[in-house]
């Protein structure tokens, strides 16, 4: 199956805000993201899913109309999983960096993978959930099997609109990454990163 994995658009979030379940406005016009990233994407897809969080399910939204422009579309046709959700800052979440102590985040950013943030997740535990969403929608995954038997087709391409860190766990994933370089490659917002599972 190929799967793009699309991350969100830019958000107005100050630069320097550490951000992942805070969701914030979107910086430009959502079809502004979606015309520049459709014209990356397959003429056709079986299955669309996003992450659940705002600034996901605006582009999720305005990508599935460009796909259905006679559709009169509404959010509720869009699944979604939790599993896609930005990793969980916890306490530090919609913080400037600059003003977390450096007491807390020296000892995270030493070992970002394995640390958690307090009240919050750590790399290993994003890596956990996408595993658990790749799981499931491999050949023979339990959800990719019903919605083929639901479907009475193979699901050959499907489209999912993320985050920044979800899209560089799943790449860990199924590219060998080592989760330590992780955050070495640009995931820029609107992009679009094609696998296959």
């Amino acid at each position: 199956m190929d799967l793009y994995l699309i991350r969100h658009p830019e958000t107005i979030a100050p630069k320097g805000t550490c951000y992942g379940r805070t969701d914030y406005p979107l910086k430009y016009p959502v079809e502004d993201t979606a015309e520049t990233t459709f014209s990356y994407l397959p003429p056709n897809f079986d299955h669309f899913i996003s992450s659940p969080a705002p600034r996901a399910m605006k582009l999720a939204n305005a990508l599935y109309t460009k796909y259905n422009p006679l559709l009169n579309i509404s959010e509720s046709l869009i699944k979604t999983d939790d599993r896609l959700l930005e990793m969980d800052f916890g306490d530090w979440d919609g913080k400037l960096w600059e003003d977390i102590p450096r007491k807390e985040t020296i000892p995270w950013m030493k070992d970002f993978v394995n640390a958690r943030t307090p009240n919050g997740e750590a790399f290993t535990d994003l890596i956990h959930r996408v595993d658990l969403f790749l799981e499931d929608w491999k050949v023979n995954g339990n959800l990719r099997l019903g919605w083929e038997e639901t479907n009475k087709q193979n699901l050959d391409v499907m489209i999912v609109v993320c985050h920044s860190g979800t899209i560089r766990a799943i790449l860990c994933r199924t590219k060998g990454i080592p989760h330590e370089e992780a955050f070495k490659s640009p995931v820029e917002f609107g992009s679009v990163h094609k696998i296959e599972i």
